[in-house]
């Protein structure tokens, strides 16, 4: 650009700058310098089980019972797990079975779910327990999610179980030491009416709690970020997640950052956006926009003939 500045052309600065900015080679294999798109969108439920995350973890090593996987559910209100040790990976069939809207988290920007938290704890968890016994694993799932459910969490400051059954779980240790139930919390209330108080008092706290959390996470996440918007039919660049492979002379540090293009066919929400492929026509999926950027259209051709005048630069 130093080099066109002093020709005395017409506004050449101008044109340079647009036709450098739309070079298609150099949008697709320079990084994007900009701040990380989009806000934070909290799911906020208001009960028990109304939103529950579902993912697998695995493979493992194969255990005695066929087992490779762990199905894994949480109840984005509570932070309830319940886990299950299973052959195959097959999210489909189960949610079929349960009669289950699907709703996919977007690929490369997986915060939606809170499984993946979750996720990690378990394999830190499993590491601790199996030591040396690799194909044992799925034995000790029963005592990892027991001690989840006790934990306090992060975004709570209380345990699950406090939040879903208005209680804590008894410890063996308890169940040894306390004295034995009658059935009744207080004396001359009825448990049934005592148990549905105490639930009922542990929701309307949870609510108070996870609002005031989503609040606070989402002032500090938005801080980090800009809103970006597209619009139907523009075309736009998907950020790229290669992986190098050796064995294969392939290197991700070599590869372009960006593929494309893609026109925007949906608009899904403030940050979701549905995309096809401008050369296949083909259902592209649903991108984040924190992995979306415009792509810049290379300006028509202007001649010397074409413009009435120069500008002296």
């Amino acid at each position: 650009m130093a080099n066109v500045s002093p020709k005395p052309l017409w506004l050449l600065s101008s044109d340079a700058k647009k036709y450098v900015a739309s070079c298609t080679v150099c949008q697709f294999t320079k990084p994007g310098q900009r701040k990380p798109a989009g806000f934070m969108i909290p799911i906020r439920p208001q009960k028990p089980w109304e939103h529950t995350g579902v993912d697998f973890v695995g493979p493992f090593p194969c255990t005695p019972c066929g087992n490779a996987y762990i199905l894994v559910f949480v109840d984005y209100f509570s932070k309830w797990v319940e886990v299950s040790a299973v052959k195959e990976a097959t999210v489909f069939h189960v949610l079929t079975t349960l009669g289950s809207e699907h709703r996919l988290t977007t690929a490369y920007h997986p915060q939606t779910n809170v499984t993946e938290r979750v996720n990690h704890s378990l394999k830190t968890a499993i590491r601790a327990y199996v030591g040396n016994k690799n194909t044992a694993w799925d034995r000790y799932l029963p005592q990892i999610c027991f001690a989840l459910r006790m934990a306090p969490h992060e975004s709570t400051g209380h345990s699950p179980s406090l939040f879903l059954y208005g209680q804590e779980l008894n410890t063996p240790l308890d169940i040894i030491t306390q004295p034995s139930c009658d059935g009744t919390d207080e004396p001359g209330i009825p448990y049934p009416e005592s148990l549905e108080s105490s639930i009922r008092e542990a929701h309307d706290h949870a609510r108070s709690i996870l609002d005031e959390s989503h609040a606070k996470k989402k002032k500090y996440y938005d801080q980090r970020r800009q809103p970006v918007s597209y619009s139907v039919d523009e075309l736009v660049r998907v950020k790229t997640h290669p992986h190098s492979d050796a064995l294969a002379n392939f290197t991700a540090k070599l590869t372009p950052v960006y593929a494309g293009p893609y026109h925007i066919t949906q608009k899904l929400s403030e940050v979701n956006y549905g995309l096809t492929d401008v050369n296949t026509g083909a259902d592209a999926g649903v991108f984040h926009v924190v992995n979306l950027f415009l792509l810049a259209e290379m300006p028509e051709e202007v001649s010397v003939d074409s413009v009435d005048h120069l500008l002296i630069i």
